[in-house]
């Protein structure tokens, strides 16, 4: 028999025994209710102070990584959009510039007034130095207003409300949340078509292809690149050429006064230009210069038959195009990303070389005056006439996998003018797209820029989608091709492009 039992059984005073229990477990169930209570008012309150320190948490990171965007306007204008970023995110219910309609046009005043608790600062961030010990200044950041990369953002939101708190005298609670973004350093391996066709629009050819209205243009470019030669003298020979009829070299030497007179270059002869301007297959004669002799049509051989730096090697001082546009771009390129101390590296290659492959003429290095330097010493056709673009891939991904550094942004910048006609013996379209492969397997995107009317645009669309990157079609004109500010335009953009990380 159980103790209920025997209680039950024994009168009154086991009835008052089992009343005395069941009111002892109604006080403890009570009490019980009344501390879940405690607890859920607890939860409550600290649920919304994590949700309070989240939403501030992303409104730094997305204001940090605003800011930083804008540093290449400036510290004072990446400040303001860092700050615009934060406002606009609501934090605890609250939005800085709600109560102003006219916000847009405030809002350096609405900065200056919010500056205690969203302190914004400008700098560079230097990833080797020490982690900060608990307590202690982030030495990592440095602050300067002077090519800064990287922008620091420190908010508070004080006096944010409690619900259940306040009962035990807690009415309100703050957080504090900072974010520091920077733009990563890229290794950019440049990669620039230098074969013989980037001469072409300074040549006689163009007026053959595009008419007689691009003559003077083409006579103007010649005589230009006559005085960037030093407007030399040989013999009797006069910029304006001069019609003679004679096939025969030796009388044509001695009108002009050039059978004394030793030919200036390692490669080619006077008798080799003069079969050059008598042949009626040369685009001069197909232009209307067969059998006319000048320093115009001097240059024109020099440009189209003698190219190379081991044939006619001043040519690399010379304004041809279009080659000088993609000369000044790079320069205003080297330039343009200097314009924030990003920590970027360039390496320049160049296709072809002497084997009808790529030549690496920089590995990655900040020293872009020195890149620039090699790039204007360079003429079209310099080693090779031919277009390797497989090759410049092949180069420009292997340069960046054996030197690229660590948590750098990889790129390849590839540009040409025409179609893809080496290596020998091999489909050349197809060689390029396996090179591509290769660097999509790197994930390195390539940033294609074709240039002119003969460029394979096809190809390069292909070889930036696949790489995730971006084609740059520059078509030129039926002129002397002025590729010069779309050039610039192009590569501002990509200089422009850098990618953005949060570091802290």
């Amino acid at each position: 028999m159980s103790d209920t039992t025997r209680w039950h059984r024994g009168g009154s005073l086991g009835k008052q025994a089992v009343t005395t229990r069941r009111g002892a477990i109604l006080v403890l169930a009570a009490f019980l209710m009344i501390f879940m209570m405690l607890l859920l008012a607890v939860s409550v309150d600290v649920g919304y102070m994590m949700t309070v320190q989240s939403q501030m948490d992303r409104a730094t990171d997305a204001a940090a990584l605003a800011g930083a965007g804008g540093l290449i306007e400036g510290a004072d204008v990446a400040k303001l959009q860092a700050f615009e970023c934060f406002a606009l995110n609501p934090v605890g219910g609250v939005n800085l510039i709600a109560d102003d309609p006219d916000w847009k046009a405030h809002l350096a005043t609405l900065y200056d007034q919010h500056k205690e608790d969203c302190s914004i600062d400008t700098g560079v961030w230097n990833p080797d130095a020490p982690k900060p010990v608990p307590g202690e200044e982030d030495t990592r950041f440095a602050k300067t207003t002077v090519l800064p990369s990287a922008i620091r953002i420190i908010a508070t939101r004080s006096n944010t409300p409690l619900f259940f708190a306040r009962v035990f005298g807690q009415n309100d609670f703050s957080v504090t949340s900072e974010a520091i973004a920077r733009y990563q350093p890229r290794d950019i391996a440049v990669v620039l078509d230098f074969s013989g066709s980037m001469n072409d629009d300074s040549e006689l050819q163009r007026i053959y292809q595009q008419g007689s209205s691009v003559k003077p243009l083409i006579e103007a470019n010649l005589l230009q690149i006559y005085q960037d030669l030093g407007s030399p003298h040989y013999g009797t020979l006069q910029f304006t050429p001069q019609s003679i009829s004679s096939t025969n070299n030796t009388t044509i030497k001695k009108t002009l006064g050039l059978d004394k007179v030793a030919y200036p270059y390692p490669s080619g002869s006077w008798d080799n230009y003069i079969d050059y301007m008598k042949s009626s297959t040369e685009f001069p004669a197909r232009a209307g210069y067969q059998k006319k002799y000048g320093f115009l049509t001097l240059i024109n051989y020099w440009l189209e038959v003698k190219a190379a730096a081991n044939q006619t090697p001043d040519l690399w001082k010379v304004r041809a195009q279009p080659i000088t546009a993609v000369k000044d771009a790079t320069g205003v390129f080297m330039d343009y990303i200097q314009e924030v101390d990003t920590d970027d590296r360039v390496s320049l290659v160049i296709y072809n070389s002497v084997s009808q492959t790529a030549i690496v003429e920089h590995h990655l290095t900040d020293n872009f005056a020195q890149v620039q330097t090699t790039v204007q010493h360079r003429q079209a056709g310099h080693y090779d006439s031919y277009t390797n673009i497989g090759a410049g891939i092949n180069s420009g991904r292997l340069e960046l996998k054996n030197n690229g550094r660590i948590g750098a942004f990889k790129m390849i910048v590839l540009m040409t003018d025409g179609v893809a006609n080496r290596p020998t013996g091999v489909d050349a379209r197809q060689y390029a797209l396996q090179q591509t492969d290769l660097a999509v397997a790197l994930h390195y995107p390539i940033v294609t820029i074709s240039l002119g009317t003969e460029a394979d645009t096809d190809l390069l669309q292909q070889i930036a989608d696949r790489t995730g990157g971006v084609h740059f079609n520059i078509p030129g004109r039926a002129t002397v091709t002025n590729y010069r500010e779309q050039l610039l335009s192009v590569f501002r953009k990509i200089a422009d492009d850098r990618p953005l990380i949060l570091v802290k």
